[in-house]
C-alpha cells in the first residue's frame, strides 16, 4: 500500500516505518482501527501523525487482493431523500471511511420487488456486508442474505432474531402519549404510519401502554394508517380533524407526518397548541424550527449509523452478532400544551 506525497516521493508503510523507528508490521496494526489495540498507545498516536504529515492514505484495493474482500459494505434504504435516513445513512459512511471500509447505498422507494432487487445487485458484487434499512415484519429478505454467508444488520427496523440497531420504539411511542395524557387530553390521535414496519407497529405498542397505565380506553377509531411521509400526515390527519368528536391532540408516528398534521390543522383554521397540541417522532432538526417547534421523541440517529456500521463490520472479522437498541427521550417545545376546559 502506497501514496505519493506532496513532493513527488511515494510514500509507503516502509517509509513511515523508517521516519517512526519501528517496523512496518507495526505500522500496518497502527493504522488499522481493527488492530490498533495491539500496539502502545504513544506508538499508535506518532505513526498516525508521521502518516498524515506524509500525506499517507492506505489503498484499500492492495488490502483486498490480500484479504480476497471487497472492503465494501451495501447499505439499503427505503429513501435517499428523508432527512432521518440521511443522517442514519452518513454516520454509517463516515464510520465505515474510518473502519477502512467503503459503502454502497442503494434506495428502494420502500418497494419489496425494488429492495429484493438492489439487495441482489449488491450480493453479486461481492460486498462484504449488508445494512438493511427497509425490512417489515416477517420480510424473508435477510434470511436470504445470510443463506449467502453474508453479514447482515438492520438499521432502524426489526424483524424476527437478526442483529438490529434501532431507538427503543415503544418507549418512544410511549413517551409521546403519556406526555399529552399528562396534560389532561384524552381523545388522542395516532397517525400510526405503516403497521407491517416495526417502528410503527412498536410505537402503537407504546400508544397502548400509556393509555392503559392512565387507565384511559383507546377509541379505534383515533388510530389512523398512513404512509411515513408528510402526505401520509396529511391525509391520516384530515381524517382523524375533520370527524364530528375530533381528537384535542395527535401523536405522530414521525415528525414528516407530524408536520402533515399542523398542515391540514392550519387549513382547518385549529391554532396548534390552543385547539390542537401535536408530537412527532425523531427530533429531527427542522422540528425545532417550524412556526410552531415541534415536541418530538429525540432518537439518536447518528449513533444507530455509526453503531450499525461497527456491528457489521466487525461480524465480517469473525464477532458474534448482537443488536443495540438505544433508549429515545421526549423533547418538549411549543407543540403541546394542557387541554382547554
Amino acid at each position: 500500500m502506497s501514496t505519493r506525497a506532496q513532493s513527488g516521493r511515494t510514500v509507503t508503510i516502509k517509509t513511515i516505518a523508517e521516519a517512526a523507528g519501528t517496523h512496518p508490521s507495526t505500522v500496518s496494526r497502527a493504522l488499522n482501527p481493527k488492530t490498533a489495540s495491539m500496539v502502545g498507545v504513544e506508538t499508535v498516536r506518532r505513526v498516525r501523525e508521521i502518516a498524515a504529515a506524509f500525506g499517507y492514505e492506505p489503498n484499500p484495493w492492495a488490502r483486498s487482493l490480500r484479504t480476497k474482500k471487497t472492503m465494501t459494505v451495501g447499505i439499503v434504504l427505503p429513501r435517499l431523500t428523508d432527512r432521518v435516513l440521511a443522517s442514519m445513512f452518513e454516520a454509517a459512511s463516515e464510520r465505515a471511511r474510518q473502519l477502512g471500509y467503503q459503502t454502497m447505498a442503494v434506495s428502494t422507494k420502500d418497494d419489496p420487488v425494488e429492495e429484493k432487487t438492489a439487495v441482489h445487485l449488491l450480493l453479486d458484487r461481492r460486498i462484504d456486508g449488508v445494512v438493511l434499512a427497509t425490512c417489515r415484519i416477517d420480510d424473508p429478505l435477510p434470511r436470504e442474505i445470510a443463506a449467502r454467508r453474508t453479514p447482515v444488520v438492520l438499521m432502524n427496523r426489526c424483524t424476527d432474531d437478526f442483529p438490529v440497531v434501532r431507538s427503543d420504539d415503544e418507549v418512544g411511542g410511549y413517551l409521546a402519549t403519556r406526555h399529552l395524557l399528562a396534560l389532561g387530553h384524552r381523545r388522542i390521535g395516532l397517525v400510526a404510519g405503516r403497521l407491517d414496519v416495526s417502528t410503527a407497529k412498536l410505537r402503537l405498542e407504546g400508544y397502548r401502554r400509556a393509555h392503559k397505565e392512565y387507565r384511559c380506553r383507546v377509541d379505534e377509531k383515533l388510530i389512523a394508517e398512513s404512509s411515513f411521509l408528510a402526505d401520509g400526515g396529511i391525509s391520516a390527519g384530515t381524517q382523524l380533524l375533520t370527524a364530528v368528536d375530533r381528537p384535542t391532540a395527535i401523536v405522530a408516528v414521525n415528525d414528516a407526518a407530524a408536520v402533515g398534521v399542523m398542515a391540514v390543522a392550519r387549513d382547518l383554521g385549529l391554532s396548534i397548541p390552543r385547539d390542537l397540541s401535536i408530537v412527532g417522532h425523531n427530533d429531527d432538526e427542522l422540528a425545532q424550527m417550524l412556526p410552531v417547534p415541534l415536541t418530538t421523541i429525540h432518537v439518536q440517529l447518528t449513533e444507530i449509523g455509526r453503531i450499525c456500521m461497527e456491528k457489521v463490520v466487525g461480524i465480517i472479522g469473525g464477532d458474534a452478532p448482537e443488536s443495540a437498541i438505544l433508549p429515545p427521550s421526549l423533547v418538549v417545545r411549543a407543540s403541546t400544551a394542557p387541554v382547554r376546559g
